[in-house]
């Protein structure tokens, strides 16, 4: 079972806090290895090393990459359980899935050189603690208006989703190309993000000033009022 802790290219989707407690007890019942998929969310992202930190879950393998480098140089790897481990150890052969650029000296020595940094300057506290003030700051900007049906986010990863019924939750029709235009809105007014259909996905850096974080929701506002009224 591989899964993303907080769903990144579906919008920004954080799931219910039973939900990997939940899968873990089925993937141990049923003997099927849990795979956290932690490209995005790994190394302080949402407040946490890991996001499946955040259930208190274990999972078997960790799949990691982008912030092990920061993004200066290509990187990506994968952590196993000591059971795991211990499985290949006992077959007395040596492991063989490798490829003829893995192990790169720099690379390496660059997320050697990030690990000291996130923990020097405490990334993941940082995280936490900027990730709660924007998440408040989008809410009071945005969770009122009438076409916005939902704001979420951990960490420093926050999603706003345009509808176009709020009761309801009724989608926009795709043609409309809602979060497009609210993402070229944010453009003109010089902040560049993501969106995924009509869910505007926010992940600043963590180096971010508070100033600068108080002026996404502002912007993000700005441009849904000139976009949807």
């Amino acid at each position: 079972f591989i899964a993303e802790p907080v769903q990144g290219a579906g919008g920004v989707l954080v799931p219910q806090d039973d939900y990997f407690p939940r899968i873990r007890e089925i993937c141990d019942k049923y003997e099927v290895l849990l795979v956290s998929d932690e490209v995005i969310t790994g190394f302080g992202r949402t407040g946490r090393m890991f996001g499946l930190e955040h259930w208190g879950v274990q999972p078997d393998l960790i799949q990691f990459a982008k912030a092990i480098t920061s993004g200066y140089f290509p990187l990506g790897g994968i952590g196993i359980s000591d059971e795991i481990a211990s499985v290949m150890n006992e077959s007395g052969s040596p492991w063989m899935h490798a490829y003829t650029y893995s192990s790169h000296p720099v690379g390496c020595a660059v997320a050697l050189a990030m690990l000291d940094i996130i923990e020097q300057e405490d990334f993941v506290g940082q995280a936490k603690e900027k990730g709660k003030r924007l998440l408040v700051k989008l809410k009071e900007a945005l969770a009122d208006h009438p076409n916005v049906g939902d704001v979420r986010g951990l960490g420093l990863m926050c999603g706003v989703e345009f509808v176009k019924d709020k009761p309801s939750k009724t989608m926009f029709e795709a043609s409309e190309a809602i979060g497009p235009k609210i993402h070229a809105a944010t453009v003109e007014r010089g902040m560049f993000s993501r969106v995924r259909g009509d869910a505007y996905c926010i992940a600043p850096p963590i180096v971010t000033d508070e100033d600068t974080l108080d002026r996404i929701p502002q912007i993000l506002a700005e441009a849904v009022n000139s976009v949807l009224g």
